[in-house]
């Protein structure tokens, strides 16, 4: 983790993973390698997310079967509050962010939770949390992937409820595999639907922050998946997790990964790209500079980034099908207002940095023959200071 550059881990220890249960193990207790590696996490910076999923020694005893959907009795709903403040006790000096459950909106045996009923657990929840930790950071949703109308629907009706004024961040999860030529329909409409996120979670109360978690692109020679999501060569994967990172932040919304991604060795250029992102983008907000793009290139995106020390980032990329080997397209561009010192061109596929020619013209920075690909290209901006 800390070597990638990686600057926040969402993890679980109790999982809905009953295979792998040990039964003979007091629910409510942490092995002493689970603490440390939480530590270890801690001591080198590493936010953490703690999803609470619970696998509930009463609902599931021994492994013969859980009542189905889940949270319906008042005695699973204090057990698992019970297990909410056990966990959060134990953690509140390491963990900032808890997280309540993963994936609720999937129907099956033991993780579905319906909608009305997630909603209740949250608000019961909440109060057990803070009563522990009153600075913790509340998450809800992480919802499966947000191309389902199912699960977009059961978002939505979180975001719709009462819930919403209690909590700090709203979570889903929204790619995987998506491109202009794996569900493009939904890859197209994708940045006015995390709008309307926005805009429903705000009306009903929301003040917080927004989280897309397990990004993921697979590639055709790596180990873990189960099949059903479009596959891609090594650096096509890297180029969309590329862009999808970038979107994420650009439309402020903290963009998070699958570990599959980072620890299958398999995969070599996505680790790479997602350090270099990491790096590059460290301490950036989304800004809206007023850039004009000339191109023969209709389909070039491109979003904008401020720094503490007041200089500015640019990611520009086409955003039609990836490939392999893209020769580009030419591009000039005009930052309105904006005087720079110099401009800096960033490959974060390649690993490589140059120099940009570029000159202030009446109060505007002008840059001319940029070549743009088909993953995210970041011209790093200094500010004159003026």
């Amino acid at each position: 983790v800390v070597s990638r550059g990686l600057k926040r881990f969402r993890v679980s220890i109790n999982n809905l993973d009953v295979d792998n249960v040990d039964w003979n193990v007091p629910e409510l207790s942490i092995d002493p390698s689970h603490d440390a590696l939480i530590t270890l996490l801690a001591d080198n910076d590493v936010t953490i997310t703690y999803v609470l999923t619970f696998w509930d020694m009463a609902t599931w005893p021994g492994g013969e079967g859980a009542n189905c959907p889940r949270f319906k009795d008042e005695d699973e709903i204090q057990r698992y509050l019970d297990f909410v403040q056990f966990i959060v006790h134990h953690f509140k000096e390491r963990i900032q962010y808890f997280e309540i459950w993963n994936e609720p909106n999937i129907e099956s045996c033991p993780q579905g939770i319906e909608a009305a009923d997630y909603i209740n657990l949250v608000k019961r929840a909440v109060p057990a949390i803070r009563q522990e930790y009153a600075e913790a950071k509340i998450v809800v949703g992480g919802t499966s992937y947000l191309g389902e109308p199912y699960s977009r629907d059961y978002l939505f009706s979180i975001l719709k409820s009462d819930a919403m004024p209690l909590v700090d961040v709203v979570s889903w999860h929204p790619m995987y595999g998506t491109s202009p030529e794996f569900d493009n329909e939904y890859y197209d409409e994708y940045p006015a639907i995390v709008q309307e996120i926005k805009d429903v979670a705000s009306a009903h109360g929301f003040k917080g922050d927004y989280e897309a978690d397990e990004l993921t692109w697979f590639t055709t020679d790596g180990t873990k998946w189960d099949g059903w999501s479009h596959r891609y060569s090594d650096t096509v994967a890297a180029k969309y997790q590329a862009r999808g990172t970038v979107m994420h932040l650009g439309m402020d919304v903290t963009a998070g990964i699958a570990s599959a991604l980072i620890f299958d060795t398999n995969w070599v250029a996505i680790p790479f790209v997602i350090r270099n992102l990491c790096t590059i983008m460290a301490g950036a907000e989304s800004t809206d500079l007023p850039i004009e793009i000339e191109s023969e290139a209709i389909n070039i995106n491109n979003y904008s980034f401020s720094l503490s020390n007041g200089d500015k980032l640019i990611a520009l990329w086409t955003d039609g099908i990836a490939v392999d080997e893209d020769p580009g397209v030419g591009a000039n561009l005009t930052i309105k207002d904006f005087i720079a010192k110099d401009v800096t061109g960033i490959d974060v596929l390649n690993g490589y940095q140059q120099q940009i020619t570029a000159r202030n013209e009446s109060g505007n920075l002008i840059i001319q023959n940029l070549i743009v690909r088909d993953y995210p290209i970041i011209l790093h901006i200094s500010s004159d200071g003026s």
